[in-house]
């Protein structure tokens, strides 16, 4: 891929700019780039690297802040958020100890999965991204109707596009059949961009995704080749990536929670862990995939 370094483009931007952050520059506002229970690692302009952040649970509530004009809020309604990774968030700064997170700022973009039957409103898989990579392998886990799940899912995440993305294009693929059937799910509501990140075949055109600034959001199943891409991407391992297994045609998953990386093009990238199921009340056994439950909402990390 030809894609320009951030460090010739951004060169007068600050930490929080470079991670994202188009509003204005104000002390005290930072972003999750990951979560590890009630712990937070931030980037921010305060400190160099990452510091470390929990919430201050006596003043946390709902969203209040306006977003920049060009950062503009998904309409979720009034209850309480807890950071997640990707969040950008207003902290009390403390050079010495634990900082403590104030409020999340209002989500320009957002992935979630709703669940009626559930007591919480949803659970969110992504948040602040400018594209949604949808990922598939064309292999053993091609499933046009889990693409038509997740783009259905993606119809009101907000100020992003969703992108279909077939991984492994280097194996053996599905059939012209199958491939008319994606065509037809898909129907104008993505880009379908086919990929290998072993031979390097369609890797151009993610180009210009992975730009300055701008946040990618990886999501689908265990072993689809999240991980394998990202490490692409960056040049170098940064996440941890298994072999293909010969007995099952999959990959084994190996990232256990979502992390936002910067990498050498100025772009960032969300990791998600794989999810292993995704369904709906109430869909036909047409829209579901061999094997799939019919009767609830189930997404799980896989």
């Amino acid at each position: 891929m030809n894609i320009s370094s951030a460090d010739t483009v951004g060169v007068s931007l600050s930490r929080l700019e470079l991670f994202g952050w188009r509003g204005a520059v104000e002390p005290g506002i930072g972003r999750v780039v990951s979560a590890h229970g009630d712990y937070y690692h931030l980037v921010c302009n305060e400190a160099e690297g990452e510091i470390l952040a929990r919430k201050k649970k006596s003043v946390f509530a709902r969203m209040k802040t306006a977003a920049p004009d060009d950062m503009r809020p998904v309409e979720r309604g009034e209850r309480p958020l807890s950071p997640v990774t990707g969040d950008f968030v207003r902290f009390r700064f403390n050079e010495r100890g634990d900082s403590l997170i104030t409020e999340v700022l209002p989500r320009f973009s957002a992935f979630e999965r709703k669940d009626p039957a559930a007591r919480r409103p949803a659970q969110t898989l992504a948040v602040n991204f400018d594209a949604l990579f949808v990922m598939m392998s064309l292999n053993e886990d091609f499933s046009p109707p889990r693409i038509a799940r997740y783009l259905e899912l993606a119809q009101d995440m907000g100020e992003a596009e969703a992108v279909v993305v077939l991984t492994k294009a280097d194996l053996a693929g599905p059939g012209a059949a199958e491939m008319a059937e994606l065509e037809e799910v898909v129907s104008g509501r993505a880009r379908v961009l086919r990929i290998s990140a072993l031979t390097g075949e369609g890797m151009d055109a993610l180009a210009g995704y992975v730009r300055p600034r701008r946040t990618v959001a990886l999501v689908g199943s265990s072993g689809v080749g999240k991980s394998t891409l990202l490490n692409t991407l960056a040049g170098e391992e940064v996440a941890a990536t298994q072999e293909i297994q010969e007995w099952s045609g999959r990959g084994r998953h190996t990232t256990t929670s979502r992390e936002l990386f910067r990498i050498p093009s100025g772009a960032l990238v969300l990791d998600t862990p794989g999810i292993r199921e995704i369904g709906r009340i109430g869909e036909e056994d047409a829209f579901l995939a061999k094997g799939e439950s019919t009767h609830r909402w189930r997404v799980k990390d896989g």
